[in-house]
């Protein structure tokens, strides 16, 4: 599978209007379009007023056949013409799914997004170690659902790590009280021989569908 995320940036004090725009769009898709799962988020840390379409699909193909589709669509025009009231700029991203893929379990959950850059041809070590912390977060119930994403475009050696939370303290507490088990301890010292910086992103999830 693939995740595209468009990370846009909506017009000042004009988020919810966007939110509520990009809510509209999967009714565009046709009946007989592929299998698409598609979330909207909002920062909670960056730039502010920053929008994510968030879409999984198949692969290549089956997200291509029908973004062509919704494009061709007559409707889409006038989508089109509303969003770009509300939204300035903002760039695609692409990435590969490595393993399951949860879809988030509901709108207001938390999304932390940590993104980590490995040492060069340390990618596969980095997915399996991000795979244990997602299993570990899990277990110890700081977050649920976590997902592991590797750059299928941009950066090269990019490992990243989704997972949902139900808030920023309930993240901040759990976590504080994994990185006292050892268990945690011993994954940390192996992850700082595959990886060499990272950071943390936290988006509200408004929107999750499923087709």
């Amino acid at each position: 599978m693939i995740q595209i995320r468009d990370v846009l940036q909506s017009r000042f004090g004009k988020t919810d209007q966007a939110v509520e725009l990009f809510k509209r769009l999967p009714q565009l898709a046709p009946t007989t379009a592929p299998d698409i799962r598609f979330n909207v988020l909002t920062d909670i840390s960056g730039p502010m007023y920053t929008i994510v379409s968030e879409q999984v699909a198949a692969d290549f193909d089956a997200w291509e056949k029908l973004r062509a589709q919704v494009n061709a669509l007559p409707n889409f025009d006038q989508w089109f013409k509303d969003f770009q009231l509300f939204i300035e700029g903002g760039r695609r991203e692409y990435y590969t799914v490595e393993g399951a893929y949860d879809n988030w379990s509901r709108p207001g959950v938390i999304v932390v997004r940590e993104v980590y850059r490995a040492y060069k041809w340390q990618i596969r070590p980095a997915v399996t170690l991000l795979q244990r912390y997602g299993a570990l977060l899990a277990d110890r119930g700081v977050g649920q659902r976590p997902r592991i994403l590797t750059d299928a475009s941009g950066p090269m050696f990019q490992a990243v790590i989704e997972i949902e939370t139900e808030s920023m303290q309930a993240w901040e507490t759990h976590r504080r009280s994994l990185f006292r088990e050892p268990e945690f301890k011993v994954w940390f010292v192996q992850l700082c021989n595959v990886a060499e910086a990272g950071a943390h992103e936290f988006f509200r999830v408004e929107h999750t569908s499923e087709r």
